[in-house]
């Protein structure tokens, strides 16, 4: 089968190789074996590549956990609800990909252990499809994580990117009584379309803590999801986050390592060593059968929908690699692996 590998550490663009020999999985008991259509980039599986040196990570390995398909085997124990057939999306764990399982191949074998998988509703495309998943369930685990409640209000910081876009969109579908969003003003108008109450242009009002300070002291936020992970947003929270709200950040826009020491100091730093007073929550994206499945009832029911910035053909992996790069992109970067005509 079809398939990029990661040959070395380093950037996607430079270290993933397409090979076209290698041996279609087998599915083991608890198995689906999958014949992938569609698949997503996400910004985590890139710092993988970057952080994981070649000698800890299985071999061959396979890049990306965010997928469409269709269910073409299945192990004697596999879940009897996913029959061959059956239109699936799902996303890998991160240590999936870790171990040299990925997406960005003709075929992936996976069980319940590596990653959750949901039954497609019939009016969505394998397109939409594969960008549902990770960004989706990373907003339901934000939102469960917080422990929003019903008719709480909310800022979404990123609102145009993946996540951002999933986290207006399930937050409202969770019961937020209103959601401000943050992003650029060209991408006001789609966000708006998300279900945003109000959308606040960072590049008109920077620094954009200094704004929030001014415009929500008086009526602060329950609840802030940060999906580009911006500091100074959580530095400056006591400003616009009420006094038992809670931040909750998925975001690395300043740099794996920076995300990494900066979580740590603000889950464990004492206020009177310098400390922000208000609790800090960051999170990957455990993906599980059921948020899957929780996500797929919400696109049934029209409660959210996949914005995708574009389509690359499997061939042009690393163009797609190199917008993702840019973080200019409006929610997801699809990879197109089979023929349309194979995946219906």
């Amino acid at each position: 089968m079809r398939a990029w590998l990661v040959s070395a550490r380093g950037p996607p663009t430079t270290v993933l190789k397409l090979t076209t020999t290698l041996p279609t999985p087998t599915p083991q008991p608890t198995q689906l074996l999958i014949r992938i259509s569609h698949a997503a980039l996400n910004p985590g599986s890139k710092a993988l590549m970057l952080l994981i040196p070649q000698f800890l990570r299985a071999s061959p390995s396979i890049p990306e956990i965010d997928f469409a398909g269709t269910v073409v085997a299945a192990g004697a124990s596999a879940p009897s609800q996913f029959p061959i057939g059956t239109r699936v999306f799902g996303c890998l764990h991160l240590k999936s990909m870790a171990a040299g399982k990925g997406v960005l191949a003709d075929y992936i074998a996976i069980n319940s252990e590596e990653g959750g998988v949901a039954v497609l509703p019939a009016s969505w495309s394998f397109e939409q499809g594969a960008g549902l998943a990770c960004c989706a369930i990373t907003a339901l685990n934000m939102c469960r994580a917080s422990g929003m409640r019903e008719g709480e209000r909310v800022l979404v910081n990123g609102a145009s990117g993946g996540v951002g876009t999933m986290a207006v969109q399930v937050a409202r579908a969770m019961g937020a009584g209103e959601v401000v969003a943050v992003c650029s003003g060209r991408n006001a108008e789609m966000v708006r379309g998300l279900g945003a109450d109000e959308v606040i242009d960072y590049q008109a009002h920077h620094p954009v803590g200094a704004f929030l300070e001014e415009r929500f002291k008086y009526k602060p936020f329950d609840r802030i999801f940060d999906a580009v992970g911006v500091q100074a947003l959580y530095s400056k929270s006591p400003r616009y986050l009420k006094e038992d709200g809670v931040f909750v950040n998925v975001g690395g826009y300043e740099g794996d390592l920076r995300f990494v020491l900066n979580g740590l100091r603000n889950r464990f730093l004492p206020r009177w060593l310098g400390g922000t007073p208000r609790k800090y929550i960051g999170i990957s994206t455990p993906s599980t059968n059921e948020s899957a499945a929780t996500i797929a009832g919400f696109a049934a029911e029209g409660k959210v929908k996949t914005i995708v910035e574009k389509v690359f053909n499997l061939e042009d992996v690393l163009e797609a690699y190199k917008l993702l790069e840019s973080q200019r992109a409006r929610g997801k970067i699809i990879i197109r692996i089979q023929d349309s005509d194979k995946t219906k």
